[in-house]
């Protein structure tokens, strides 16, 4: 490859930058230079050409990498772009300006160590795409006396690492680092020296970026002045990685990175067993920030770094500490009474040897999770948690104590901590002192309860029989019985005392049958709901005394399979609400409730059997039982084993199958369409309403203004009945049945809304002469002299919904009811119900009277205003029957003005009067008609 002579280069000294002085120098050899190049024959300019330098440097295109070396030929080698590297010659002048842009890396050899260059002026000067310079170790300095320009212009440059620089010797350092724009670092040590220096002009100009000691700004000195490593922009490497804290208007911040010389309220790292000096602003500390640079940080010691910061409420980048080599966090946080929360879930601890008075006093904290600390090397755990009076759960599970000697105040004054839960490697066989480890822990509770006439040593700092809690048992099902009652549990109990029992699995007996003659009350407390049973096998089988059981909503069968006699012969029980149950998983239910001869009905709605292959004997010799109900999801589809017996001593049992026969007593039977099954098909008031047989009826369904009636589906009712007293003197009213009533011989006559009439506010109706269709809201007006509704019906279908009853052009509808409803001022204002002999509208009572409540009783119904813009002000309506107005009146009134009356000639009234009147309200005109 072709090498570079230089003939039309010229020299970097020649541009204006470098000075007159470069520019006088450049101007009295360019002339001679240009003279030899014009009579060099072509063919010699193209060939390498011979020095007595012993130095090249050499440029690879597809590295981009100019390398400084040692070379022993007498001429460039030819394979390779190489110009020879002299004293005084810069990159520039070797190469020429169409290579400053290409080199981005510079690497000098170690073999280059031996060049001895006395002026470095412009070296590397120019070189805008420049990234990297390696290897300038090997750049020998000792006798250089010039060095001005050295760097400028390299824009792109970061980082310098100058530390073997020897500047001894240096006189000039103008515009050395000049236009490093980008240029952050400059590494030097002592040995860069500008003792000698008389030239420094601009030597750091427009170096924007760099920081040292001292960052750099434009208002500072750009000579040598800051040339140096202490309160200068360069760095030394001993000080470049260093940890400190600073000080600040209530803040403490921890930084890393380089920091020479300390300024004020900044502050090292303490060590042993010193105190940090930065405590003396504990008072007025009230965050602390761990920068993200601090995690390059190794502190071997975290002593006291925030004690008494009793006015610490925040930690920020907390997670930027790395402790990997801290051996000491004693009295770390010791007394920070203001923290709510801290999170040390980061902290690695393998190396910490002493823990004491870690968190002691930070009576803020409500939880700590100190589970990822590895306290293996750990010797003293003195007072670690003492005063943390607002823990209430600590898991130290991970804590390996076998080199613990001191535990002396661990976790006194904890007095709302509950639970402590550790594992088998909490030890305390070396442990020498532990004087009051548990004092003054009133709440605590493991296997056994804290009590003030208790040991507070390391006594009891156990699981089995101590304050300790094995989390295996923490949720642990278990059974106690005392003085006649049986009471299910589920919580930390890892030893079970007397008369305390576990929960049986497969076909064993549980263990707490012993005592079945004397069980009068069963009781699940409210932990139970976190017990899983997968068995309920003979639970109260044979509880004959039993009377009561409380809480049986505490019971999750949600994974029990075998139900098998767990009532059995409970022959005193009266009730039993199983309405909870789970039962999709069960697949053995025999015997579940035989001998229960006290219980009256069973509600087994939301049994699923779907899985269950074994019903024998299920309802077996309940001799009082007269109604069980279920739903759809109760089949005998799966069932494997004999069902014969199931209902066998059910004489009084009543589905489908009205009167007991004991020749009907097996699974066939175990539906409600013709077995003994009823299904539970609505609620009246609180009693259930039941059917059975094809089509789904019940005997009688007694209908109550005082009950609210709740139709789960479509039923019958053999006889349906319902009465209403009607105030003496009572024209209108509403009605709403979920059968159907004939209106023969009534009392009443009944109406249908036609239509509603904005403009004239008044309602129309329309007379229905023969039936109400079930669900069907109708206006009755009562015959004169009526007090009473009474209706009684026979084989009637139950409509499950009420019906609404629209206007012809549908904005205005009735609205059944079957359940009671309270109008709200706000959201019912579109309503309008009869009270008395008034249509009124509910929220405007409420609103422009003293009504306090306006409700309406089941089996009635309201009007309702369909559109999407209801008619502003209306407090209620007239009625007309066939065209003719009613003596219902209109009393429409607003707040913001007054009524006018007028009769038909025109004269002014001051009230109204029989008749028909002319009524003007603001601008609106209606008539209204008085009786």
């Amino acid at each position: 490859m072709n090498h570079f002579t230089n003939q039309s280069n010229g020299s970097y000294r020649g541009h204006s930058l470098m000075g007159r002085a470069m520019l006088r120098r450049f101007a009295l050899f360019f002339p001679m230079i240009l003279l030899m190049l014009l009579f060099l024959p072509a063919r010699m300019v193209a060939q390498p050409k011979a020095s007595s330098s012993k130095y090249i440097a050499t440029f690879d295109s597809d590295t981009e990498t100019l390398t400084f070396e040692k070379y022993e030929g007498e001429s460039l080698p030819s394979d390779s772009e190489s110009e020879w590297v002299e004293d005084g010659k810069s990159v520039f002048e070797m190469f020429g300006s169409s290579y400053l842009r290409d080199i981005k890396h510079i690497v000098i050899n170690e073999s280059f160590k031996t060049f001895t260059p006395t002026t470095l002026s412009c070296f590397f000067a120019a070189l805008s795409e420049l990234e990297t310079i390696t290897g300038l170790e090997y750049l020998n300095t000792a006798n250089v006396t010039d060095m001005s320009f050295l760097f400028d212009h390299c824009q792109k440059l970061t980082s310098l690492d100058l530390s073997n620089f020897n500047t001894a010797k240096v006189t000039n350092m103008n515009k050395m680092f000049s236009n490093c724009s980008n240029l952050k670092t400059i590494y030097a040590s002592d040995k860069f020296t500008t003792a000698a220096v008389t030239e420094s002009k601009n030597m750091f100009s427009y170096c924007g970026s760099l920081s040292g000691d001292i960052d750099w700004t434009s208002d500072k000195a750009t000579d040598k002045t800051y040339a140096k490593t202490g309160g200068g922009y360069f760095r030394d490497k001993a000080y470049d990685n260093r940890p400190y804290v600073k000080y600040a208007d209530g803040t403490l911040t921890f930084r890393c990175g380089y920091k020479k010389t300390l300024g004020e309220n900044e502050y090292a790292l303490n060590s042993g067993e010193n105190r940090p000096k930065w405590y003396t602003h504990s008072s007025k500390i009230s965050k602390v920030v761990f920068e993200a640079s601090f995690a390059n940080a190794r502190p071997t010691t975290c002593y006291a770094w925030f004690k008494n910061f009793t006015f610490l409420n925040q930690i920020e980048g907390i997670e930027n500490l790395n402790t990997e080599n801290v051996k000491d966090m004693r009295e770390m946080f010791y007394d920070c009474s203001g923290l709510i929360s801290l999170d040390v879930t980061h902290f690695n601890t393998e190396n910490v040897t002493s823990m004491g008075s870690m968190f002691n006093s930070c009576r803020g904290l409500t939880s700590l999770d100190v589970t990822h600390f590895n306290t293996e090397n750990v010797t003293s755990m003195n007072g670690m948690f003492n005063g943390c009076r607002g823990l209430i759960s600590l898991d130290v599970t991970h804590f390996n104590t076998a080199n613990v000697k001191n535990m002396s105040f661990m976790f006194s004054w904890c007095n709302k901590l509950k639970e402590i839960y550790v594992s088998d490697k909490f030890v305390t066989d070396d442990v020498i002192d532990s004087g009051y480890m548990f004092s003054y822990c009133g709440s605590l509770s493991g296997d056994i309860d804290w009590t003030s006439d208790k040991a507070d040593d390391k006594t009891y700092a156990k699981t089995d029989g101590g304050y300790f809690r094995d989390k295996a048992y923490d949720n642990r099902p278990w059974v106690k019985y005392a003085d006649g009652t049986l009471t299910f549990r589920c919580g930390y109990k890892k030893t079970l005392g007397e008369n305390e029992y576990e929960l049986n699995s497969g076909k064993n007996q549980p263990k707490w049958e012993t005592n079945y003659n004397n069980i009068s009350q069963v009781v699940f407390e409210a932990s139970f709901a976190n017990a899983r049973p997968t068995n309920c096998y003979a639970w109260f089988q044979n509880f004959e005394n039993l009377k009561q059981i409380e809480g049986i909503e505490n019971l999750n069968t949600a994974n029990v399979t075998d139900m098998s006699y767990m009532f059995k012969n409970c022959s005193n029980l009266a009730e039993l609400d199983v309405t909870h149950f789970n039962t999709a998983k069960v697949t053995t239910m025999n015997g579940m409730f035989s001998g229960c001869s006290n219980l009256t009905e069973l509600d087994l709605t939301h049994f699923n059997t779907e899985n269950v292959t074994n019903m024998w004997l299920m309802f077996y010799d309940c001799e009082s039982l007269t109604t069980i109900y279920v739903s759809d999801d109760f089949v005998i589809t799966n069932i494997t084993y004999k069902t014969y017996s199931l209902f066998y001593g059910c004489e009084k049992l009543k589905g489908a199958i009205d009167k007991y026969d004991n020749s009907k007593i097996d699974g066939t039977y175990a539906n409600y369409k013709t077995g003994y099954f009823t299904k539970l098909v609505g609620k009246n008031g609180d009693e259930k309403i039941g059917a059975a047989g094809e089509p789904l009826a019940t005997d009688n369904l007694v209908l109550d203004d005082g009950k609210d009636f709740v139709a789960y589906e479509p039923f019958t009712a053999k006889a349906a009945s319902y009465s209403r007293p009607v105030k003496a003197g009572t024209t209108w009213a509403t009605l709403c049945l979920p059968f159907e009533v004939s209106l023969a011989d009534k009392n009443f006559r009944a109406f249908k809304l036609l239509s509603a009439d904005e403009g004239t506010e008044t309602v129309e109706l329309e007379e229905i002469k023969t039936s109400i269709e079930a669900g069907t809201p109708v206006i009755i007006k009562m015959k004169d002299g009526a007090t009473k509704l009474d209706f009684t019906e026979a084989d009637k279908a139950i409509a499950k919904d009420v019906q609404t009853a629209e206007t012809a052009n549908g904005n205005y509808q009735l609205q059944g009811l079957y359940t009671q409803k309270e109008f709200s001022k706000d959201t019912d204002n579109n309503c309008y119900i009869v009270k008395g002999s008034k249509l009124m509208n509910p929220a405007k009572l409420l609103d422009k009277t003293a009504t306090k409540s306006v409700g309406s009783k089941p089996f009635r119904a309201y009007m309702a205003d369909n559109s999407s813009a209801p008619a502003a002000g209306a407090r209620m309506f007239s009625i007309s029957v066939g065209g003719s107005t009613t003596a219902i009146e209109q009393l429409e009134t607003t707040a913001d003005s007054k009524a006018e009356y007028y009769d038909l000639q025109g004269r002014r009234l001051q009230n109204l009067q029989k008749g028909v009147n002319i009524v003007k309200r603001g601008g609106k005109t209606m008539k209204v008609i008085i009786k």
